[in-house]
C-alpha cells in the first residue's frame, strides 16, 4: 500500500544500498531521470549527477551510511540528457533496511518546477485581483450604457426620429455590442454541463474553419493520439478556448509574415500535479504551436490577465475568457514561447476523474 502511495508522489523517491545503488525508485524519479526503472535498477545515483557533483555527492553519501548524517543538495545539474535540469535533492538515513538492503532515502525535486509552481501560484492571486477590479469597473460601465441605449430606443419611437434612424440605430447596436463586451471581461456564463467530450473532434472543427479563413496560406499540421480517453464538459466553451488561442496563433504568423507558416495541434496523456494539489494525475495535454516570432518577454508572464494583448488591435479579453473556461474545467494552461516557436498547453482531466 506504502508504495502506490509513494508512486503517486510527484516528487521523485529513491532507495539506496550502503554502496549508493539504486534499489527502489517510484515513478517520478524515472520520469525525472528521463529513463526507465529497468535502466535504473541497482546504478549507481552519481551515473545520473554531472561530473563537476558527482565526487562530492559520493562523499556526502559515504558520511550518510556510516554516520548518519543527512544532508541536501541545491540545484544539482543532471547527467548528459538531461543537462538543462536542476533538482534538489535530500539524503536521509533509513532507521530500517528498505526491502531488506536499501539504507538511504533520496527525495529529488524539480527546481524547475518549483518555481513553475511558485509563478503560478502568484500569478493565479494576481489574476483574481485583476478580474476583481474588472467586476468593479463592469458594473459602473453597464449602467450608462443601459442608458444610453434606452434613450436612443426612445427617440426612435419619436415621429420626427425617422431622419436620425440610422444613427440611433448605430448607438443601439454599439451599446449591444459594449455591453456583451463587458459581460465577456468577467468571464462567460457557464453552464454546468458535463457532456463526453471528443477533443480530436473539436480541434478539427477549429482547424477547418481556420484553414478556411487562411485561404490555404496557413499550413495546419496534426498529431494527434487516437488511444485518449474522452474528456468531460461543455463541448461549445472547449471550442471557444481552443478557438481563441489557435486565432492568436494564426494572427502571429500572419502578421509576423512568417515564411512556411503553419500552426501545429497534438495531443497526449501527460502525467501532472496541478499547482496547489498533491499527488500527480494522469491529463489530457491539448497543444497549440506556431512557428511565429514568439510573445515578447514582457507580456509571457501575463498574456492570460484581462485587457493584456501584444497586437495593437487587440482587446485583451480572448485570452483571459479561455482562462476562465479552462479554469472552469478544473485545468490550466502553460505557455512556451521564444523566437521560432510558441506552443500553448491546455492542461485537462480525463472524464472519469472526478
Amino acid at each position: 500500500m506504502y508504495l502506490a502511495l509513494l508512486n503517486s508522489l510527484n516528487n521523485g523517491i529513491m532507495v539506496l544500498d550502503v554502496h549508493g545503488k539504486i534499489c527502489w525508485a517510484n515513478e517520478s524519479a524515472c520520469r525525472i531521470v528521463a529513463t526507465n526503472w529497468k535502466y535504473l535498477k541497482n546504478r549507481g545515483l552519481s551515473d545520473f549527477i554531472s561530473d563537476s557533483q558527482a565526487g562530492e555527492v559520493e562523499d556526502s553519501l559515504v558520511d550518510c551510511v556510516e554516520l548518519g548524517h543527512n544532508f541536501t543538495y541545491r540545484e544539482l545539474q543532471l547527467a548528459s540528457g538531461r543537462s538543462s535540469s536542476t533538482i534538489d535533492a535530500s539524503f536521509s538515513k533509513l532507521q530500517h533496511s528498505f526491502h531488506g538492503h536499501g539504507t538511504v532515502l533520496v527525495e529529488l525535486a524539480e527546481v524547475d518546477q518549483i518555481l513553475k509552481i511558485a509563478r503560478e501560484v502568484k500569478y493565479s492571486k494576481d489574476e483574481q485581483s485583476s478580474k476583481q477590479l474588472l467586476r468593479g469597473l463592469a458594473h459602473e460601465i453597464k449602467n450608462p450604457l443601459g442608458g444610453i441605449k434606452g434613450a436612443a430606443q426612445l427617440l426612435s419611437k419619436e415621429a420626427d426620429a425617422s431622419v436620425y434612424q440610422e444613427f440611433l440605430e448605430v448607438i443601439i447596436s454599439e451599446t449591444d455590442r459594449l455591453t456583451g463586451l463587458v459581460d465577456n471581461l468577467t468571464g462567460p456564463n457557464l453552464k454546468q454541463i458535463s457532456d463526453p467530450i471528443n477533443i480530436h473532434r473539436l480541434l478539427e472543427q477549429c482547424r477547418s474553419l481556420l484553414s478556411a479563413e487562411a485561404g490555404g496560406k496557413i499550413d495546419f499540421e496534426r498529431d494527434y493520439d487516437p488511444s485518449l480517453p474522452e474528456t468531460e464538459g461543455n463541448a461549445e466553451q472547449l471550442y471557444q478556448a481552443i478557438l481563441n488561442i489557435t486565432k492568436n496563433a494564426l494572427e502571429a504568423v500572419t502578421e509576423a509574415k512568417t515564411p512556411s507558416a503553419r500552426v501545429r495541434f497534438s495531443t497526449r496523456a501527460v502525467r501532472r500535479a496541478h499547482p496547489g494539489s498533491r499527488g500527480s494525475h494522469q491529463m489530457l495535454q491539448v497543444r497549440i504551436e506556431d512557428n511565429g516570432p514568439g510573445i515578447p518577454e514582457d507580456l509571457k508572464d501575463r498574456i492570460f490577465f484581462p485587457m493584456v494583448s501584444g497586437r495593437a488591435q487587440g482587446s485583451g479579453i480572448g485570452l483571459s475568457i479561455t482562462q476562465t473556461i479552462i479554469s472552469r474545467h478544473r485545468g490550466w494552461i502553460e505557455v512556451d514561447s521564444k523566437p521560432g516557436n510558441t506552443a500553448v498547453d491546455i492542461i485537462l482531466p480525463f472524464g472519469d476523474r472526478q
